[in-house]
């Protein structure tokens, strides 16, 4: 069956479909008269067989560890039911501080001080914030995986010349790149990742600088397993981190100030942390080649 009709049985797009077949998780035939993937009962399975593991929040990792023969069923859920028992154990101690706010009589100065003391014990600190330090480094990582961009040391006026800088890129960092498809705007692969480069270009002064970046084609598959809100929430802090220790800075301005002057010092330090951000996207827009 085709593309259409493999992400109709699945329920998986069809960039996933891609970026599973990229991964070598599935390894779908093509077929003769138009060179379309031609996805088997087999490869139908396994991709069910995939949805329903990464519905369990089960690391891609894994998945392809099982696929390959490297670790049975039976070790993959026993690994992945005691990530989810840990972090049931998490949920469970916030749950519980939350139970106590919602049975407080009072909640005044003695009560929180209360609870700050149970919430400072080694036991509630590793299960409250060790899972948040975690989860920041995996869509910290994400976020890199999904794009990133480098100025290159030569100029890019042919395929080659890009090929070169590339493979330069990947020898300075250690990096596992294999070239796919070589042009001006080339497509490659990092640890099987696909990505797609191109020549962009910053305003450094009068004089425009020749950016590479380069984004992966399916950045969708690369999400890491984190509850959406805390995802945003880490996401906003990797990329505007400077601007929101910017900004506060001055609410703690607005705090030392004279009460009457206390709102003039927050509106302004306000819009210019909305300008500055506004000068860092412009700065950082990019001009295609």
């Amino acid at each position: 069956m085709n593309a259409k009709q493999a992400e109709q049985y699945t329920g998986i797009s069809r960039r996933n479909l891609r970026f599973y077949e990229q991964q070598g998780l599935i390894h779908p035939a093509r077929n003769p008269a138009n060179d379309y993937r031609d996805y088997s009962q087999q490869d139908i399975d396994t991709l069910k067989f995939i949805r329903a593991l990464r519905m369990l929040d089960t690391p891609l990792e894994d998945i392809a560890a099982c696929l390959q023969g490297q670790t049975s069923v039976t070790e993959l859920a026993a690994a992945q039911e005691a990530r989810l028992q840990q972090r049931r154990k998490e949920l469970d101690v916030s749950i519980a501080f939350c139970r106590k706010l919602q049975g407080a009589a009072t909640v005044d100065t003695a009560f929180v001080d209360g609870l700050l003391q149970q919430m400072d014990t080694p036991e509630a600190r590793s299960s409250l914030f060790l899972d948040w330090k975690a989860d920041y480094q995996k869509v910290a990582a994400a976020e890199h995986k999904k794009s990133f961009s480098f100025t290159p040391d030569d100029a890019i006026t042919t395929p080659s010349d890009f090929t070169n800088v590339l493979f330069a890129y990947a020898n300075e960092h250690d990096l596992n790149l294999v070239i796919t498809k070589e042009g001006l705007e080339p497509e490659f692969e990092i640890d099987g990742i696909p990505y797609l480069a191109m020549r962009t270009y910053r305003r450094m002064g009068p004089v425009p600088v020749m950016i590479v970046r380069c984004a992966a084609k399916y950045p969708d598959a690369l999400e890491p397993d984190v509850p959406q809100p805390r995802k945003l929430l880490f996401r906003l802090l990797h990329n505007w981190w400077m601007l929101l220790m910017l900004l506060m800075f001055f609410l703690l301005c607005a705090l030392l100030a004279e009460p009457g002057q206390r709102l003039m010092v927050l509106l302004a330090g306000v819009f210019l942390t909305i300008g500055i951000g506004v000068m860092y996207a412009v700065y950082y827009r990019n001009y295609q080649d």
